[in-house]
């Protein structure tokens, strides 16, 4: 049987690379975008394809050591410039996207090949392809994971993480990676969490915001608060400061190495570290300057309330061969439209959890986001396994596995 799982994830482009591995161990799938010992990292690019790792990234190596082996690097769009991964199908429905830029690892979760994958998450690279395929995906703070044997891209928003089936796994192995942080309450009961609606009023899938309210609901049974909070700052600027803050330091990271030579790309990478080369000192430290601006609004949101609940993306996974979805009645880039709600963690350094919430009536995963305090990373699995009891949720991990969480 897994020998077919693993095929079946293969015929979804999951995977660059599948390496030896004993019997014995946890496997886990590593995205091409960390280092494993004498494997080739090849950041979804030809230019790195002769780089061949001499010692595992930080995060693989405390896996190993946990018990975990690595046992395939997942496919990547190229220097994960992308909130898609091309030749990456989604399991739930092959003529879709399975989002970008953790899309191999989110697939080989979704599709059983392993019970975890870790991915990169810069504007929403783990939770963006997590939501769409139906798994559970953490962003942990910012600054809390070591990086080094990670490719850096955006090193003020780079963050490595787990992809897994459900948040209890996520934490798992975020515990392996980060260290414990804070503890989770004994319970939910009499939390509070804050609705931030005017994120996404008038911009969403109404059969999305469905399954987010009723996640809403199953949460309110177990006696959580939920009350309505207002993010001005985030709302308005938290998309346009990340962008900035990609493209200029993405630029900074590798234009010097391939605008001599842009032979070594074949992607839209090119174009946007052209553009990212284009962007002024003064433009980033604006946008740095508003990202600490966002980082505090979030914060004081936090003597209000626990935690915010909002969905993962506004839309479900998108036709392959489209750019444009639409939102309100208007076309929006994909690009704009799955970043849309992913952008305020990135930008504010916060931690956030995706979880798959339900199903919509297309048979298509929606998944419920919670972004809370630093280090509140067992908070957020907390919530999230809460969402994962509910019906939908429940429903859609029997579609996915054929049994429910355990």
């Amino acid at each position: 049987m897994h020998e077919e799982v693993c095929a079946l994830s293969t015929d979804f482009g999951a995977y660059v690379e599948r390496f030896p591995h004993p019997e014995t161990g946890i496997p886990f799938a590593v995205k091409d975008f960390l280092d494993v010992a004498g494997q080739t990292t090849r950041n979804g690019t030809p230019g790195l394809g002769h780089h061949v790792a001499a010692e595992d990234a930080e995060v693989v190596a405390r896996l190993r050591a946990a018990g975990y082996v690595p046992v395939s690097r997942t496919t990547v769009p190229e220097l994960a410039w992308s909130v898609r991964t091309p030749g990456c199908r989604n399991p739930w429905a092959p003529d879709r996207d399975a989002g970008g830029s953790s899309g191999g690892s989110a697939v080989a979760v979704a599709t059983g090949d392993v019970p975890v994958a870790l991915g990169t998450d810069t504007g929403g690279s783990i939770r963006i392809p997590a939501a769409l395929c139906g798994v559970a995906g953490l962003r942990p703070t910012h600054g809390t994971v070591p990086m080094r044997g990670v490719t850096p891209l955006v090193p003020s928003m780079d963050t490595a993480g787990p992809i897994a089936r459900t948040a209890a796994d996520c934490l798992t192995v975020h515990r392996i990676l980060a260290g414990a942080g804070e503890p989770a309450p004994d319970t939910v009961e009499g939390l509070r969490l804050g609705w931030p609606e005017h994120l996404w009023r008038g911009k969403i899938d109404p059969e999305v915001l469905e399954v987010v309210e009723s996640a809403a609901g199953t949460l309110r049974a177990a006696g959580v608060d939920i009350v309505p909070v207002e993010l001005p700052l985030g709302a308005r600027h938290a998309r346009s400061a990340g962008f900035t803050t990609m493209l200029y330091e993405s630029a900074q990271q590798w234009w010097q190495a391939y605008s001599d030579d842009p032979s070594g790309l074949r992607g839209r990478a090119i174009g946007q570290l052209k553009a990212g080369a284009e962007v002024s000192r003064d433009d980033y430290d604006a946008a740095r300057a508003r990202a600490a601006e966002i980082a505090d609004e979030v914060d004081a949101v936090f003597s209000e309330v626990d935690a915010l609940l909002m969905p993962t993306l506004p839309v479900t996974a998108a036709p392959a061969d489209t750019d444009e979805v639409e939102l309100g009645g208007r076309a929006e880039s994909l690009e704009n439209a799955y970043y849309r709600l992913t952008a305020l963690a990135s930008v504010s350094g916060h931690p956030a959890l995706t979880v798959p919430a339900g199903l919509t009536g297309a048979g298509l995963p929606a998944g419920a986001q919670l972004v809370g305090p630093r280090r509140q990373e067992a908070l957020l699995c907390l919530l999230g396994g809460v969402i994962e009891s509910g019906p939908p949720a429940r429903a859609l991990a029997r579609a996915r596995t054929g049994r429910t969480p355990s």
